[in-house]
């Protein structure tokens, strides 16, 4: 999944409101609604996608 078109401050946004979402639905045992995956995976790629973006422009951070 390409998200490189979604501005750092955007995918930071979308990454929180799922995981709020996705504890909501923890909450109201939801868990096994197939939407309910599709976020995590969602969520991961984010976040992903978050990390590397950072990596790439901070020189001074090798990883972690």
């Amino acid at each position: 999944m390409d998200l490189s078109h979604i501005s750092i401050k955007r995918a930071t946004d979308i990454e929180q409101q799922i995981t709020s979402l996705l504890k909501t639905m923890r909450s109201a045992k939801l868990t096994e609604l197939p939407v309910y995956k599709s976020l995590q995976e969602l969520e991961q790629e984010l976040g992903n996608q978050r990390r590397n973006r950072f990596d790439d422009t901070t020189s001074d951070y090798a990883g972690y």
